[in-house]
């Protein structure tokens, strides 16, 4: 397995991979309305290529192989989604194609942003998980992850909950 920077050039291979695995992920739990709203909303061009243009925020790829098997986003501070302590390190969008799971790829992503993470002097790391989404949680306390806090996710119309999760180095 390799994790390297997506560069500006690969872009819409990244937002494939993101359209397609939060649509396989979420999908039984929205309405085809929804899912289309949101899915055009995160994951459009112009977004993704001002998320990737934040010098704090960055894309990295897995692959196996040389096939892209996964991407994931971290972020420093301003560029959080939320807690922006200047001391955490943000751990965004970890999207793992379904014909990769179980490969052990969560836990190199996990042990990528540690590392990450202490290069950058950062205390600790957090992310936001749906709390329906018993898998994911389920990952995370696994690999060290705890509950600090929530926080509102728009879907389309509804407004779901998040979990704040952290761990601290």
């Amino acid at each position: 397995m390799n994790i390297r920077l997506c560069t500006e050039n690969e872009l819409e291979t990244l937002i494939e991979i993101g359209r397609n695995t939060y649509f396989d992920t979420f999908r039984k739990f929205n309405t085809a309305e929804t899912m289309s709203a949101y899915l055009d909303e995160a994951f459009n061009k112009d977004k993704i290529a001002a998320e990737a243009a934040n010098p704090g925020s960055f894309f990295y790829f897995c692959e196996i192989e040389k096939s892209i098997a996964a991407y994931f986003k971290l972020n420093m501070v301003p560029y959080q989604s939320d807690i922006n302590d200047p001391e955490s390190l943000e751990l965004e969008r970890i999207y793992v194609l379904s014909e990769y799971k179980g490969r052990g790829l969560g836990s190199k992503i996990i042990e990528f942003t540690e590392t990450f993470a202490v290069e950058n002097n950062c205390a600790k790391i957090w992310l936001g998980v749906w709390e329906k989404n018993s898998a994911a949680l389920e990952f995370y306390a696994k690999m060290g992850f705890n509950k600090c806090g929530e926080h509102n996710f728009r879907m389309g119309e509804e407004l779901q909950t998040d979990y704040i999760l952290e761990k601290y180095l």
